[in-house]
């Protein structure tokens, strides 16, 4: 039988406003402040907002990425 992905939703995502693909933010709560995270695609370095983080799906490009990596 087919197995889907085992976490489909995570709880912090960010989008990259560089390449717009869909990661997982580094946080273990909501932050009152801004984050700085960088994109492992386009290795751009960016600010977002506490607004900017939301519970959604990662990109199939990262997922495939911290498959090789490693979490």
């Amino acid at each position: 039988m087919f197995q889907g992905p085992s976490s489909s939703f995570h709880d912090f995502v960010i989008t990259c406003k560089r390449c717009s693909e869909n990661l997982a933010a580094r946080i273990q709560t909501m932050p009152d402040d801004w984050i700085i995270e960088t994109c492992p695609f386009c290795l751009e370095t960016r600010r977002y907002l506490p607004q900017e983080i939301f519970r959604g799906r990662i990109s199939h490009k990262y997922a495939a990425l911290r498959v090789r990596r490693g979490p």
